[in-house]
């Protein structure tokens, strides 16, 4: 199709895969692209546009700008725990927890749709989204049971009495919230998008993990390990004091003497308290 000035021209072509599928995006950021440029007369310039054209170079942007994203939200995101939790050694297990949680959530996310469903692979948002999401919600859930912890172990009691303590009064709160949140994006999982369906899925599934198996399991389970030294270089606290000791009796003096208008041998005997 020509353009009225006759200097532009249009050429339709349609891919037999889903426009939106990371199928049709491969083929033309690749092979389409490539034939394009090797058939283009010289002193004309080719464009391939489009949905899956669109998607390819969003899909290029992102890789590009995740190696800069990622970095400086994760310095960003570790300040708070830092600032916080006055500590060094709480907040870098926090943040490798979260790390563990966001990679278990996008492998098991792979895994599913990937292989157990055979589709070409996860959408190249889902990375980003996890990352803004995921990570941030998991943060939080570590900083408030963190928190409580810190508080607990303020008390002269033993470590894990502390920890067992936070875990009581914070689990349910977590729980709760990540149950809800869990179920509100569990619903995206049900549309007919296969993009949409992966968010779903992946946020729900990393909610969970992230509220019952690193906040109530794994960081309880490394603060009862650890101790106080979990607020290192400053020790959150003092261990729990001993017992007083059973008060003694008081300390009896005897003193003898001898009675009074009686024989100098008998004796009678007074007592007095120190």
């Amino acid at each position: 199709m020509l353009s009225q000035s006759g200097q532009a021209a249009r050429i339709d072509v349609f891919l037999t895969a889903d426009s939106q599928s990371s199928q049709a995006r491969e083929l033309v950021s690749g092979p389409l692209r490539a034939a394009v440029a090797k058939a283009t007369p010289a002193g004309l310039v080719a464009h391939v546009g489009g949905t899956p054209a669109i998607f390819a170079d969003v899909s290029a942007a992102v890789d590009h700008d995740l190696k800069l994203v990622f970095p400086v939200a994760a310095v960003l995101i570790a300040l708070i725990p830092f600032m916080l939790l006055r500590s060094l050694l709480a907040p870098l297990i926090l943040m490798i927890s979260v790390g563990l949680g966001f990679a278990a959530t996008l492998g098991s996310a792979a895994l599913l749709f990937q292989h157990a469903m055979h589709r070409p692979g996860v959408d190249f948002t889902l990375p980003l989204v996890l990352f803004l999401f995921v990570v941030a919600l998991g943060t939080d859930y570590n900083i408030l049971i963190s928190d409580r912890i810190r508080e607990e172990m303020e008390q002269p009691v033993p470590a894990r009495t502390a920890v067992a303590r936070a875990v009581r009064h914070t689990a349910p709160a977590i729980a709760t919230a990540g149950v809800v949140l869990a179920g509100s994006f569990g619903t995206l999982a049900v549309t007919p998008s296969s993009s949409t369906q992966q968010v779903g899925f992946a946020m729900a599934l990393g909610i969970l993990l992230s509220a019952f198996l690193l906040s109530i399991v794994l960081v309880p389970s490394l603060a009862a390990l650890l101790g106080r030294s979990l607020w290192w270089p400053v020790r959150s606290g003092r261990p729990a004091a001993r017992p007083p000791a059973r008060e003694q009796a008081p300390h009896r003096e005897y003193a003898a003497h001898p009675s009074p208008g009686a024989d100098p041998d008998p004796y009678w005997i007074t007592t007095t308290d120190r």
